[in-house]
């Protein structure tokens, strides 16, 4: 491999439920999933392709998750795997359960709006990001799904409004199938993107335009794993054709910097 690689968007959940709920994301979002959703069949696709280090992350959907899932994902912690913790708008100790997040060794907040069912602008969310500002942690939104309007770039937008300074990592290039008001009203703004879930349904030609119009220095490689392995996931990005300075950017050292320095 001649790059080293950090895969910034994983997902796992436990053995007995990973098959129940890898056929769900791919239910829902009519994708063929070619991993199997497990700690195990992560590390394997991971190493397979020469990945050095992965993050992975899981979402509470009810309050009451946040807790046990912020422990799971704690306990795969290692040297080269990092994880993010979760919240969930109806959680009632924001401060304590992100400085709790923090002594596990998570490394920043994963939401999932259209999973969670919450507008990224939702007021109940707002003392939350103001501690993980404080805090000093990324926070990883899940952007711009069709079918809801919890996770629209215009949402963010308002967000990063009110909390300046806020480290955001807008997950599939700004806009899971909303790549118009992605490229509308995030490109170019001051947030971090990862380039998960976008070769399915963008051309090359686009998906290069939005890396380099946005910068390739806030721009993070990821698979979104179990929808794609990586070895498929790596292949696919370098043949998109960027420098060799943007392909190390990307698939290192900003998320080595971001996250694991």
């Amino acid at each position: 491999m001649k790059y080293k690689v950090i895969d910034v968007h994983t997902h796992i959940w436990p053995g007995k439920l990973a098959p129940n709920a890898v056929e769900h994301v791919g239910t829902y979002y009519n994708y063929e999933m070619h991993g199997k959703g497990t700690i195990e069949d992560l590390t394997s696709s991971a190493s397979e392709a020469g990945v050095e280090k992965f993050v992975i992350h899981s979402s509470a959907l009810k309050a009451s998750q946040v807790e046990t899932v912020n422990d799971a994902t704690a306990s795969h912690i290692t040297d080269n795997i990092a994880g993010f913790g979760t919240l969930h708008p109806e959680y009632t100790d924001f401060e304590k359960e992100i400085k709790r997040i923090k002594s596990l060794g998570l490394k920043g907040i994963k939401l999932h709006p259209d999973f969670q069912f919450f507008n990224i602008d939702d007021r109940r969310m707002y003392p939350a990001y103001d501690i993980i500002r404080a805090e000093g942690l990324p926070i990883l939104f899940h952007m711009g799904d069709e079918k809801y309007d919890y996770s629209s770039a215009i949402r963010l937008l308002k967000v990063l409004k009110d909390f300046p300074g806020i480290v955001v990592i807008g997950a599939h290039l700004g806009g899971h199938l909303r790549w118009d008001e992605a490229e509308e009203l995030l490109v170019g703004k001051d947030i971090y993107m990862d380039c998960s879930s976008t070769d399915r349904k963008l051309s090359p030609e686009r998906v290069r335009r939005i890396i380099r119009n946005h910068g390739c220095d806030r721009i993070l490689f990821g698979t979104d794993y179990p929808i794609e392995r990586h070895k498929e996931g790596i292949d696919k990005f370098l043949a998109l054709g960027l420098t060799e300075e943007e392909n190390k950017k990307i698939l290192y050292d900003n998320a080595y910097n971001l996250i694991y320095k």
